[in-house]
Parts: structure tokens; C-alpha cells; sequence
């Protein structure tokens, strides 16, 4: 045995699977450089006419400042210049947020823009949106938009004559589809649809038609879900009062368009709250007004009444001086008897149970004000809060507990209040009373007109009272100011956030570089071969003896080797003869084994082409086929197979030169065909006539090369071994399995191959790599395959197979 051969464990079981072949895989993918060249070409290709057939999309961003200073609109009842103001954060949490961006809230912006109407002029790779500049208009009536259930298309384009339209309608209801085409129509017109009457019409501002123009009608509620999906409203980093604005769009006017009418919207839905419990108020005291009015018009026709029945003209000064400290007891009393009717108001209002609603505030307690409005401000929120929210979210429930408490606070402060004026109407009616009595001596008719003229005075009195709050409330109205105020204005980004050219660009690269890097992994992964001497030796400890290249001359002979070829392949195999020679003890290397791992490697034709080589070199060769299972020696060389080795081994003959053939290729090759498949081929090979034929062999021949079979199918080569001096592994390139050589491993492992050379057959030296080791007629280019492998019995030719 070699010293150089022997293997230790570790050696013996390294294989292909142990680690990634990074060396091999970038040499492999460096090898296909033109696959890589084309693989980028076309991502870049395909790159270019994905982003000219996707509509770019733009963002429009703004600023919002929230407006945290105190409002100059005053409370329902008081002018007070210090009476605190709602402050926009406390509207604007993530809560609203939501509802800033709310449906309902962005299909008021839908319907105000008339956006379920969207402009399209075709294009060659994709279509153009148009804002503001189509030359024909579409609509369609808000019944029938708001329940449209699938998009209308219509197509627009110019007739054979001037002003004159070719139009076709497209659509679909109930699952039907609707088309409708007019030639040469005039505009406008009306078409009749299922969904309804669609009128289309000329614009006068855009003087004629520019290509095909395409109109795309929706129902607002999804057009709205398109923009609130575009939509994104967050507050600014470490900042409570700015909000950020930025909205996607194909069309950037109209997102410009878009923010400032949500703006607009919002600043006049949080107008409309703040003014919620001024309007409330208001109707409260307009009811009063008019019972109020109906009541001193009673008085005022029975005090003409009671004049005319009377004959009275005039009071002396003492009656009207009683009269009028009566009067003004009685307007105290009337007005505390208001305010304590308003209390009871109130207090009925406050103590429905888990009711939350504006309560009026109708009363002259600066503290109760004070207290209802505060109230009245958590109770809009809360009403805000449930637009988007439902009744368990915790925010809504610390809400509601809030308000209980306030409610809680009312009643404490109306109990007092109602306290405080009960000890003024017990006041003022003493004084009523001493009035009253000085008033006693009056005669009953002149008493009878005090009493419907104080009554008059009262209605006065109360009447202007309410006309005066209703002005300061209509002032309050007036006052309110908008709490949003843009502080950037809606500006477009210059370049689209998509596509994005350069980002697509460079991942259309990255993966015409990765495809072909993913194909070369994927098929090492599932078919993991080796396609050189290198990758080979960084898979094995094994010596590498030598590579056979392909068979350029592409005339498909199975013997490549002559006495006046020189072509890149021949030389190999001389290569090969002379590195068999300069191993340990070369000289002495007579009988060469040749097997591999399974059939198509090869072996057959590496014995075949080495037997000639060491025949031109004068050396007297036999090549003996001893694959007895499958043989192909025979029709290699052009001879039968009815006789050979197995009729030597099976004792039908005693005389191997029956069975040997000179060969046509040299005077000094001789062949020993397989002979017919036997029923015992392993008992052959054990018998005493395997040993005789050897021993026969070796004594009449310089060079005897054994063709046997695969080690990785059968034992019949380990048989054979014993007689043998060197053996020599066929390996294939890019058709051997990495995994095959688990076997070669195992029989050096186990002393089966105790001085074995791999030889790797059927390598591509036309490719990149092999540039620098091209010599001869390697530059002939092209690729040719050879013979190996297996065949049946009945094959009298040989057509070899291209290599893979």
C-alpha cells in the first residue's frame, strides 16, 4: 500500500456536505458571466417598464399649529374677558386624531372636491391623471352615486368631425355586465344606465379634446377609504401644538386641495362644538321670549281694558312711588323665582342617570357658570370620543367618571345657590310686604291697576332680561375662531415616493446579479457535482491524478487517443500515462484497475484511451473487461462479446490467448473482452482460474489495465483489487455527486483501494477558468462527448453521450 494513499479518519470522511464550497461556488458563478450579463440586462429591462407603467405617486405635506392660547369667543351668559377658553389640545389626542381623518369627515371632502370623479388621458404604457384640465365632465346624481356599486368607466375620444365624440360606457350592476357606445355624439348628453342618468358635458375652459380621455366614477364611501388610506396625521416629535400633515396622491394640486379643505372641515366642526352649548342656550331662551311676549301682550290688553272701564288717566306721586317699590320687590321676586325654576331645571336635567348632555346655563352663580360650562366641555368631547370609539374604552370610561363627579359638583353648587335664593325672596317679600301695606289704603280700583301694572312691569323686565342674553350669546357665536391654523403650507415633494427609480434600479440589479447566484446554489444544492481538478480537491484528500477534457473534434469516437493525434484530449491521457509513472514506485505499476462510483462516468472509455496510450509508447498492452455484469470493452474496440474472460473464468477454455484480440488501434493493444454475462459473476471472481488468468496475464504483458465495475453498485472491483498495483477512480464532471465520494472514501478507509488515484473525466476546459491552461487545440471551441458507460450485450456501435 502507498504511504501517500493512506488516509486518517478525518480525511477519510470528508464529503461535500461537510461545509459550503464558497471557493467553488464564486468560480462557478464568475464562469457564467454572460448568464449574469443577460440575468441584469433583463431585470433592468423589466425595472424600466415597471416604473413607465406604474402612475407615480407624490406626497403633499403640511403643518398644523394647534392653538393652545385662550379664544377671544366668550361663555353664554358673560363678556368676561378672562373666562377661560377651549384649548385645542384638549380636542386633539389620538382620538381625534381619528376623527380628524374620520369617513364620515374625508367623504365631506370627497363630495366637496368631487373626487368619486377621477381623469384619466391614456397613455402608451399606462394612463395620465388629469386635475382641473378634461375637456369632458361626468355626473351623476347624488342618489345614484352614493348607492353606485360598481365603477363606472367611460371613454372619451374625438369623432370624424369637429366637437363630435366617440364614447363608450362601461359597467356593471347585479353582477351584468352594462356597455353602451355612441358614435360622432354631440355633447351634452345624457345616458341612461341602471345606476342611473349619466350626463356628460362639454368644459368650456379647455378648448378641445387631447387624446382619449377616461372617466372613472365611484362611490364617494370607497373613494374615501382610498383617501383616508392616504392619509397620515401624526403629532410632531416633542411637540404637543404641531401636527403633521402628509397625504399620497397621483395628483399633487389636488392633495394640495385635499389638506386644505380637511383643515377647513375640521376648523368648522370644532367651531360648530364650541358653539354647541350657545346654540342650546339660545333655543332655551327663544322659548321663553315668545311665552314671555304672549304673556305681556295678556297684560297690556287688560291693562288698556281696565283703564277704559275705570276712566283712569293719572296717579298722584305717592301712589307711584308705593308702586314703585312694590314693583321693584316684585321683579326681585320674579326674577329669583326664574332663576330658582331654572335651577330646578337644571338639577332635573343633571339627575338623569348615565345621561350626558349640555346643560343651559341660565343663571347669574359665576361659580355654577363656571362649573356647567366645564361640564358642557367634557360632555362635547365625550360625544367627539364616541364617534370613533365605543363605550368600553377605557378613555370613554374615564370620561363618563369625570362627568359623574361634575354632575355630583352641580348639585352640591344648585343646592346652595337654591340656599342663597331663598333667603333673598324671604328678604325681598318682607319688604313686598311693608309695601303692601302702605299700599292698603289705596282705593281697590286704583289698587286693581297697580296690580296689572306691576304685573306688566315684570313681563317687562324678565322680556329684556332675555333679549339681553341672547345678544351676548349671538356675540359668543360671532367670536368663535377656528383653533387649526396651517403653518406650512401644503407642499409637494419634488420627486415620487413611488416608484422610486433609483431604489428600483438598484434592486432590479441586485437581483439580475442574485438570480443566477440563486440558480447556481439551488442546482449545487439538489445536484451537488464538481465541475474541475480544484473544486475536486478541495472535496477530497484523495490524489488527483488527472483531468480529461471534452472531445472537441466532435466526431464521436470512442477511442480519441492515435499515433498522429494531437489534440488536447490525447495529450491528457499521455499526461496521464506519464503521471502514473512518477508515483511511488510507478515503474513497477503494472496492473491498473479502473472503476468508479456508478456507470456513465466514464471508466470504459479512460481504460479504453490510457490501454492506447501506453501502446504508442511500445509498451505490450491488454485492456480486459472486467465489468462481467454490463460489459462494453468489446464493442468499444469493435469486437463480439460471445467469448472473452468469462470463458476463461468459467473453465470453457484454458487458453487465454483464445479469448484475447489484437486490436485494430496499435500492433501492441490487445483486448480481453467481458465475454457472456454469467449466473455467479462474484464466485468467478473468486475461483482459482481468476488467479491463473492474472498470473497469465501479467507474465505475457508490460501493461495490463482492468475495466471493471462501479464500487458504489457492486463488490466485484474489491475482488479484483488484490491482483491490482494501482487503481484509478473515474469521476465525471458536473455528473459525479459530491456525495459519491462518501464511497471512494469509505474503500480507502477500509484498505478495499489501498493505492487509488482519482482520474476526473469529461471536464469543460472551453469555459472562462480553463483560459490560462488552454494549450494545443483547446481554443477550438465548442464541446464534445464521448463513450462511457454502460450498454447492453445486443449494441454493436458505440454513440457516446454529450457530457453534462
Amino acid at each position: 500500500m502507498a504511504d501517500n494513499n493512506i488516509l486518517n479518519d478525518q480525511e477519510q470522511t470528508k464529503v461535500a456536505d461537510d461545509s459550503f464550497d464558497t471557493a467553488g461556488f464564486l468560480l462557478d458563478y464568475a464562469s457564467h458571466w454572460r448568464w449574469v450579463i443577460a440575468s441584469v440586462v433583463v431585470c433592468l429591462v423589466a425595472a424600466y417598464f415597471y416604473i413607465s407603467t406604474i402612475v407615480p405617486v407624490y406626497q403633499v405635506n403640511a403643518s398644523i399649529y394647534l392653538n393652545n392660547s385662550e379664544s377671544q369667543s366668550k361663555d353664554a351668559f358673560s363678556l368676561d374677558p378672562n373666562s377661560p377658553l377651549i384649548a385645542m389640545k384638549s380636542y386633539i389626542d389620538e382620538t381625534e386624531l381619528e376623527v380628524l381623518k374620520s369617513r364620515n369627515n374625508v367623504i365631506e371632502i370627497v363630495n366637496s372636491l368631487g373626487m368619486a370623479y377621477s381623469y384619466w388621458r391614456e397613455g402608451t404604457l399606462r394612463d395620465e391623471p388629469i386635475y382641473e384640465q378634461y375637456a369632458v365632465s361626468a355626473s351623476l346624481d347624488s342618489i345614484s352615486l352614493s348607492v353606485l356599486s360598481s365603477p363606472i368607466t367611460v371613454t372619451v375620444d374625438n369623432g370624424s368631425e369637429k366637437e363630435k365624440f366617440d364614447i363608450e360606457v362601461s359597467t356593471s350592476f347585479q353582477g351584468v355586465s352594462e356597455v353602451q357606445s355612441f358614435d360622432d355624439a354631440s355633447l351634452p348628453i345624457d345616458i341612461e344606465l341602471s345606476h342611473g342618468t349619466l350626463t356628460l358635458a362639454r368644459v368650456s375652459q379647455v378648448p378641445e379634446l387631447v387624446g382619449t380621455e377616461k372617466i372613472i366614477i365611484r362611490n364617494p364611501r370607497e373613494v374615501a377609504g382610498m383617501l383616508s388610506a392616504g392619509l397620515d396625521i401624526q403629532f410632531a416629535e416633542k411637540s404637543p401644538t404641531i401636527v403633521r400633515i402628509a397625504y399620497s396622491t397621483t395628483t399633487p394640486k389636488q392633495g394640495v386641495d385635499v389638506i386644505n379643505t380637511l383643515v377647513d372641515f375640521y376648523n368648522r366642526q370644532i367651531i360648530e362644538d364650541k358653539n354647541r352649548s350657545a346654540v342650546q342656550t339660545e333655543a332655551f331662551i327663544l322659548d321663553r321670549l315668545v311665552m314671555i311676549n304672549d304673556e305681556l301682550r295678556d297684560v297690556e290688553q287688560r291693562l288698556q281694558d281696565y283703564r277704559q272701564a275705570h276712566n283712569i288717566a293719572n296717579f298722584d306721586q305717592q301712589v307711584s312711588t308705593n308702586i314703585a317699590t312694590q314693583t321693584s320687590t316684585e321683579n326681585q321676586l320674579a326674577q329669583i323665582e326664574a332663576e330658582l325654576q331654572m335651577m330646578s331645571t337644571i338639577e332635573s336635567i343633571i339627575r338623569q342617570a348615565d345621561v350626558y348632555t349640555n346643560v343651559p346655563s341660565v343663571t347669574s352663580e359665576t361659580a355654577l357658570t363656571s362649573i356647567i360650562e366645564a361640564y358642557n366641555k367634557r360632555v362635547n368631547q365625550l360625544n367627539r370620543m364616541l364617534e370613533t370609539s365605543t363605550p368600553d374604552n377605557p378613555l370613554v370610561a374615564q370620561l363618563q367618571e369625570e362627568l359623574t363627579r361634575d354632575k355630583a359638583r352641580i348639585l352640591q353648587n344648585i343646592a346652595a345657590v337654591r340656599q342663597s335664593l331663598e333667603a333673598r325672596r324671604r328678604s325681598v317679600a318682607s319688604i313686598e310686604n311693608r309695601s303692601a301695606a302702605q299700599l292698603s289704603s289705596v282705593a281697590p280700583i286704583d289698587k286693581g291697576l297697580q296690580e296689572i301694572f306691576r304685573e306688566q312691569q315684570v313681563k317687562v323686565n324678565i322680556y329684556t332680561f332675555l333679549l339681553q342674553k341672547r345678544e351676548e350669546i349671538a356675540l359668543q357665536k360671532t367670536l368663535a375662531t377656528p383653533t387649526a391654523r396651517l403653518i406650512d403650507n401644503p407642499l409637494v415633494n419634488g420627486a415620487p415616493i413611488s416608484p422610486r427609480k433609483a431604489i428600483n434600479y438598484f434592486i432590479a440589479l441586485l437581483l439580475g446579479l442574485g438570480l443566477p447566484a440563486a440558480w447556481i446554489f439551488v442546482r449545487r444544492f439538489f445536484f451537488p457535482t464538481f465541475k474541475d481538478q480544484e473544486e475536486l480537491q478541495r472535496l477530497t484528500q484523495v490524489p488527483v491524478i488527472c483531468e480529461i477534457c471534452l472531445d472537441y473534434n466532435k466526431d464521436n469516437r470512442a477511442i480519441v487517443v492515435g499515433e498522429d493525434v494531437s489534440t488536447s484530449i490525447a495529450e491528457l491521457f499521455r499526461l496521464l500515462r506519464n503521471n502514473i509513472r512518477f508515483t511511488k514506485n510507478g515503474a513497477a505499476k503494472k496492473v491498473i484497475l479502473v472503476t468508479s462510483s456508478i456507470s456513465g462516468e466514464g471508466k470504459t472509455f479512460v481504460a479504453s484511451n490510457l490501454a492506447v496510450t501506453y501502446a504508442l509508447a511500445n509498451k505490450r498492452v491488454l485492456v480486459a473487461g472486467m465489468d462481467i455484469r454490463r460489459p462494453m470493452l468489446a464493442h468499444t474496440f469493435g469486437f463480439d462479446n460471445h467469448k472473452g474472460a468469462t470463458t476463461f473464468l468459467s473453465g470453457q477454455t484454458h487458453d487465454l490467448e483464445d479469448v484475447i484480440y489484437q486490436s485494430k488501434e496499435s500492433p501492441n493493444l490487445y483486448v480481453l473482452p467481458a465475454g457472456p454475462v454469467p449466473p455467479n459473476p462474484n464466485e468467478l471472481l473468486l475461483s482459482d482460474n481468476m488467479k491463473e488468468m492474472m498470473a497469465q496475464m501479467r507474465a505475457k504483458f508490460d501493461v495490463v489495465i482492468l475495466d471493471t465495475a462501479p464500487i458504489g453498485l457492486i463488490s466485484d472491483s474489491f475482488l479484483i483489487v488484490p491482483y491490482t498495483d494501482v487503481q484509478l477512480y473515474v469521476a465525471r464532471a458536473s455528473y459525479s455527486s459530491k456525495n459519491a465520494l462518501k464511497t471512494l472514501h469509505e474503500a480507502v478507509r477500509l484498505n478495499r483501494l489501498p493505492d487509488a488515484y482519482i482520474v476526473l473525466n469529461g471536464v469543460n476546459m472551453a469555459t472562462g477558468r480553463y483560459n490560462y491552461r488552454k494549450y494545443g487545440h483547446y481554443n477550438t471551441g465548442g464541446s464534445h462527448s464521448y463513450g462511457y458507460g454502460y450498454t447492453s450485450d445486443t449494441l454493436k456501435t458505440v454513440t457516446p453521450p454529450t457530457a453534462k
